[in-house]
């Protein structure tokens, strides 16, 4: 999960993730535990469906909030995977723009929830301009959900489908990018094998 970013502000608009033991409140006042041998933060989905009153008086049927994750609205689909699907959110207060990695616990062995948690141990390690950052872990019984830095230009695979040949400028000083973004993994014996 650790692409290539851009370094840029949206970093210092959220908050970076938090190992303290005093509880958050998700998006309707729900308490979050944390749970100190994983670094996770425990976070109740809630919301209810109200009418709609339209302009002759009448209630219409019952609209859905829009979907929500503690205090990030889930807006589209960025990226899919074997257990999780990335979604774009926006924060609901800094209006700051954040991935969500939505892992289904379900759907794990004991193995690869072992790597999930492995993954979020790590991450936690990596403070680089090139690399995301991980701001937030929430889990619920089922789910759980990394919130990360957007890095709003993709992965370099489909800007090369869509726009063609990389100017050699620009193709230099995006592999200067990934070489000091592996150094610093590297120097800190983590290995990476999923490059974006």
């Amino acid at each position: 999960m650790a692409a290539v970013s851009s370094g840029g502000a949206v970093g210092s608009a959220v908050a970076p993730i938090t190992h303290s033991a005093r509880p958050t409140h998700a998006s309707m006042g729900s308490q979050n535990r944390a749970q100190p041998s994983s670094g996770i933060h425990h976070a109740s989905r809630t919301g209810t469906a109200s009418g709609c009153i339209t302009n002759a008086g009448q209630t219409s049927a019952p609209r859905p909030p829009p979907a929500r994750v503690g205090h990030y609205e889930i807006e589209r689909t960025i990226g899919k995977g074997n257990f999780a699907v990335v979604k774009l959110a926006t924060h609901i207060i800094t209006k700051a723009k954040v991935a969500i990695k939505i892992v289904d616990k379900t759907q794990l062995d004991d193995e690869n929830l072992k790597k999930i948690f492995r993954e979020v141990q790590i991450m936690k390690l990596l403070k680089h301009p090139h690399i995301i950052r991980l701001y937030q872990v929430m889990e619920t019984e089922k789910m759980i959900y990394l919130v990360t830095e957007y890095a709003s230009g993709g992965e370099i695979f489909d800007h090369l489908v869509a726009h063609g040949r990389m100017a050699e400028k620009d193709a230099r000083k995006k592999f200067k990018q990934i070489v000091a973004a592996v150094h610093f993994c590297h120097c800190r014996n983590i290995v990476h094998r999923d490059l974006k």
